[in-house]
This record gives C-alpha cells, structure tokens and sequence, in this order.
C-alpha cells in the first residue's frame, strides 16, 4: 500500500511538471497568435502604411517581439508633415514564475513594451509600459515614466515632464475599460523658451460597455506664453493666457445608432493679457445625433481640406454637403445646446445659452429633400446673452486686432489694440442705435429666435426665404 500511494504521488508529481513546463511553451503559442492578430487589426486601420519590421521569437518561458511602421501623411492633404514612426519592442513572461506569485485570478503573461513616437509636432519620450494577462480574459496595462526632458528643434517642440503614471483596466469581457492619468507638472518648449505649462494633470475614464463612456480631465494650472513678444526682452513676459482650477468632464451613450454627448468646462480663474475672470462655466452637448451622419460629415471635412475642392469651391461644397446631410439629422430630432455660459467678470456676469434643434413636426414637408429651403423651415433656436458693455467691448476689439495687424502692416501692438478699440466702439453704437442689441445702465443683450423660416434678433425679423 505504502508503494503504490509513493507511486502514485510520483505520477503525479511528474504529471504536474509534465504541465508546467509544457503549459509555457502552449501558451507562449497563443501569445504570439494573439498578439499577431493584435497587430494585424492595428495594421488593417492605418491608413497608407509601410511596415519596417514585425518579428516574433517564441520561447519556453519567455518570448520577444518587436514592431515598427511607418506612417504617411494622407496624400490628399495639402502638408509639409513628416511620416510618423511608431516602434515596439517586447518582452514577453509566460512561465510558472509569474503564475505563482500573483494573486486571483492569476497572470498567465505579462508583456514588457517600451514605445517609441516619431514625427509628432511634439517629441515624445519613450514610454515603458506593462501588460499583464489574467486567466480570465481580463487584462492591466501600467504606465511608469520617469521624469525627463526631450529637447526642441526648429521642427518639433520639446516637452519636460515630472513622473508620469498610467494605468488602463480590462474587464473579461473586454467591454468594460477604465484609464487613469496623473502628471505632476509639464512644459512645451521651443528653441526660444517655454510655449506652454501646466500642473496637477488628473485624468480618468470609464467606459462600462461599447455605448456609454465618461471621461473626467482636472488641471491645476494652465499657462500660454506669448513667445513672440518674449524674443528680444530681457524679463520674461507674463503669459498670455493663464487658467487656474480647470476641469472638463465629456459622457457619450450611443443608442439605436443616435448620439449623445456633453461636455463641460469649467475654470476658477482665467486671465489673459487684457482682464482676469473668476469662476467660468461653459456646457456643451449634443443630443440625438446621426452617428453614421456625423462619420460622413467628418469625411466631407477632410476631403475639403485637401487639394481636391478648389479654393473658390470650398463655400459651394461646404453648403452642399451641409444641405445633403441636414435630412438625416432632421429625422433623427437633432439638438445642439450651450448652457451654460456663465463668466465672473471685473465688472459683472457674463451669462448667456442657446438651444439649436430640427423639429421633424406634422408640419414638416413631405419628402423631405436636400433643398434649403425644406430644412431651414424645421430648424428652430432659442438664445440671449447678456454682459458689461466693457467685457464686450473688449471681446469685438479683441476679435478685430489681428485683422488690423495684417492690414496695416507694419504696425504696433499697441497701435493695432487702439484702432481695434476705436473700431469695436463705432461697431457696438451701431447695433445698439438699430436695435439688435438693448443697453441698460453698463450691460448689454440680446436675444435670438429662429423659427418657420425667420430669425429674430432683439425683435428684428430676418426672413431666411
């Protein structure tokens, strides 16, 4: 009896190494399917493409790979860009070693990546990332870089950056997926000194299945420089946009093909070179939108940014490819908002919001083509503003200046601000004296109603048709 039970241990002590040491080697060979697969999608979705390498070294306990393509700018685009270059290099862990000390469920690989970017406006440094492969479809990926400096050139700009980590979770199903960011301080520089600057980078993101998502940005601090009035001056030039306590939050949820999105902004303090505002909120979204119809809207964009569209051509088309998709989101009960805008302002609020949406009513005209006239009668908005005359005055004559700059070239800044100044005052008498804009004490308005073919602005109808 005791033979045959040290007999039978044995066998299965030999069975069981019989397993670990061939378990390796069998997945070792659905790493490299998997990740061949992984590459072969990547691939499918670059547009113009040349692959330099792409080799696999499968192991008994560990395996190495290495990746790299070359990517084209789009041909139809009128640029100077040059290709970018994305290079990975791999290792791969796949034995007992990692399956042992791993807690539930257990890591059957972990993959070793380091990342290199080339051909970015921006030179990017490499990234060290770990992946690791759990037993049950789920999977982890960690960012660790350490801090360092890429330096700038006449083509690219160079960016210095404290310790940035990242972390990105799979679930099972590979629907569920969660990011998070964090980067203490970071600065964009070019050959001449520092273009931009911020602090305390938070950023996360849940996306609990494939149609719903939200994603959460906070900045402690945000600083622009004005490069072009600092080459020159012996003390630096305070920035020209400064933003403290910004945060940003954008949810989508895809349903029956319709889109929904929100975004919203918000600072506790926003100063540029002209005034300082306190807190400000701004909310965007969009609601009910074809999302076939916006794919195809993106792609007319880009074709109108290439050579194929003549300049002379580009309003005719832009209107015509406008009037083609306007019916779809017709159908679709499409709604565009902004709300709110609310800017604390040295001399009082800023408030203001707009409600843009097509009303497929029982009144809408049947076969609905792509005339203008059909979807222009459907098409209804509701918006005021309301602010101090000074924030506003400063707006237009901010809005003015680089048209005078280049008018009237050569011409000082301060010169350019004065006329700009001068020509926003004759422009706001103006409105106000025809009525499209009311003045009481030291703020001005407006409201604005569309509907059935008018426009309405402070109680001035504008026949559309």
């Amino acid at each position: 009896m005791r033979r045959f039970l040290g007999g039978a241990v044995l066998t299965i002590a030999i069975l069981l190494g019989l397993v670990l040491a061939a378990a390796p080697l069998a997945l070792g060979y659905l790493a490299k399917v998997g990740y061949e697969d992984l590459l072969a999608d990547l691939i499918e979705d670059l547009p113009d493409r040349e692959i330099l390498e792409n080799s696999y070294n499968r192991g008994w306990f560990a395996s190495s790979a290495a990746f790299e393509v070359l990517i084209n700018p789009d041909s139809a685009l009128q640029t100077t860009l040059p290709p970018t270059r994305i290079r990975l290099e791999s290792r791969i862990e796949q034995g007992p070693g990692i399956w042992l000390t791993t807690r539930f469920p257990p890591v059957l690989g972990r993959v070793h990546t380091r990342l290199e970017v080339q051909g970015f406006p921006v030179a990017l440094p490499v990234l060290p990332m770990t992946i690791d492969l759990y037993a049950d479809g789920s999977g982890r990926m960690d960012l660790r870089v350490p801090p360092g400096e890429t330096l700038p050139t006449t083509q690219v700009m160079g960016l210095r950056h404290g310790p940035l980590d990242g972390e990105l979770v799979v679930s099972a199903g590979q629907e569920a997926v969660e990011v998070r960011l964090t980067l203490p301080e970071a600065a964009l520089t070019t050959p001449t000194g520092p273009l931009a600057r911020l602090s305390d980078l938070q950023f996360e993101a849940d996306q609990p299945d494939d149609s719903t998502g939200t994603g959460r940005l906070q900045v402690a601090l945000v600083e622009v420089e004005d490069t072009a009035g600092a080459v020159g001056s012996a003390t630096p030039a305070p920035p020209s946009l400064r933003i403290e306590g910004l945060s940003a939050t954008l949810s989508r949820a895809l349903r029956d093909g319709l889109l929904d999105l929100r975004l919203g902004l918000s600072a506790k303090q926003l100063a540029t070179d002209s005034m300082t505002y306190g807190r400000s909120e701004l909310g965007l979204s969009g609601e009910r939108l074809d999302a076939e119809a916006l794919a195809d809207l993106g792609e007319g964009i880009r074709l109108l940014a290439t050579d194929q569209v003549a300049q002379e051509m580009r309003g005719l088309v832009t209107a015509g490819l406008i009037a083609s998709l306007a019916p779809r989101f017709i159908e679709s009960a499409t709604r565009i908002g902004v709300e709110p805008i609310r800017i604390e302002t040295p001399d009082g609020l800023a408030l203001g919001r707009l409600d843009l949406r097509f009303d497929p009513g029982t009144d809408a005209p049947s076969g609905l083509t792509s005339g203008v006239v059909d979807w222009v009668i459907l098409l209804r908005a509701d918006g005021d503003l309301e602010l101090p005359e000074s924030v506003a005055l400063d707006w237009i004559a901010r809005s003015l200046e680089p048209g005078f700059e280049d008018e009237f070239l050569p011409i000082s800044a301060p010169t350019a601000e004065q006329i700009a100044r001068q020509e926003a005052q004759t422009l706001l008498g103006g409105w106000i004296r025809d009525g499209w804009v009311t003045r009481r004490a030291n703020r001005v308005s407006s409201a604005l109603r569309l509907g059935d073919g008018l426009l309405t602005i402070n109680g001035k109808t504008v026949p559309l048709r």
